[in-house]
């Protein structure tokens, strides 16, 4: 039976061959067999067309995820960026605010921070002629008082800590008192009479009293007044003019020795 199927086959090819009598059927065949081949072709025309998908769908994919961290390295540098804006913003008010002074100015950064006492560290010190006694200030005012020195730091105390007294006066009357810290983030005027005229918005300055600090920085400004009737003296608050809790770089006030000014003892504890 098989050799029966070849010698018709071969038979078949030679007629096909060598004459014209198959064309007809040979036509038949393929216009019958071409959907087949199409049916039959499909799936891997499908399958390729699937697999560019899934490529480029792929390549997509990737491309987003860089794109992402490409926005994020973006954000970062314009955060970094604020932050330098910021800074170089801070620093000329502090230049201005060293520019109207008439005393030496040594321009210190923040270290470190301890809440009791009140007190920051500076990263200058005796080598760069920071002393004990001498006054701190940032661009909107007072800041505090170096009260300890090594050759290459310094500790300043707070004007709002407990212990510190700065003599001020008001620059609308010129009335003198004595600013003590509340231990906190403020300020409270120590012993004012009900007599004395202290109203709620009077902006204070260093008076130089006692020559412990520099005349004429600004202290803060009063933020209410209660006078009681049977008291004699005023219940007095005043909101600090310095930024102490924002202020990165501060200026120590030096005289022209880089030591501390006359009489620049620490302030007395108050009390």
């Amino acid at each position: 039976m098989l050799t029966a199927l070849l010698v018709l086959s071969l038979g078949i090819m030679l007629v096909d061959e060598k004459t014209s009598l198959l064309r007809g059927a040979r036509f038949v065949l393929w216009t019958v067999a071409s959907p087949l081949q199409f049916v039959a072709n499909l799936p891997s025309k499908a399958g390729g067309a699937v697999g560019r998908t899934l490529a480029d769908h792929d390549q997509l994919r990737g491309r987003l995820a860089d794109l992402e961290r490409e926005v994020l390295y973006l954000r970062g540098l314009l955060t970094r960026h604020d932050a330098v804006l910021t800074e170089n913003v801070r620093l000329r008010e502090l230049y201005e605010s060293r520019q109207r002074a008439r005393e030496d100015m040594l321009v210190a950064e923040l270290v470190m921070v301890s809440a009791s006492p009140l007190t920051i560290t500076l990263d200058k010190g005796q080598l760069h002629g920071v002393r004990v006694g001498q006054a701190v200030i940032d661009s909107a005012g007072l800041f505090g008082q170096v009260v300890e020195t090594s050759a290459l730091a310094s500790r300043v105390l707070l004007i709002t800590d407990s212990s510190h007294s700065v003599p001020v006066r008001v620059l609308r009357n010129d009335a003198r008192a004595i600013a003590i810290g509340d231990g906190e983030d403020g300020l409270a005027l120590k012993d004012v009479p009900t007599t004395l005229d202290v109203r709620e918005g009077d902006r204070l300055v260093t008076s130089g009293f006692g020559r412990r600090f520099p005349t004429g920085y600004p202290v803060g400004v009063v933020e209410t007044v209660i006078v009681a009737p049977a008291d004699l003296f005023a219940n007095i608050t005043v909101r600090p003019a310095a930024a102490l809790d924002r202020s990165r770089q501060v200026l120590v006030v030096l005289d022209a020795n880089g030591t501390a000014p006359p009489g620049g003892e620490p302030s007395e504890p108050a009390g």
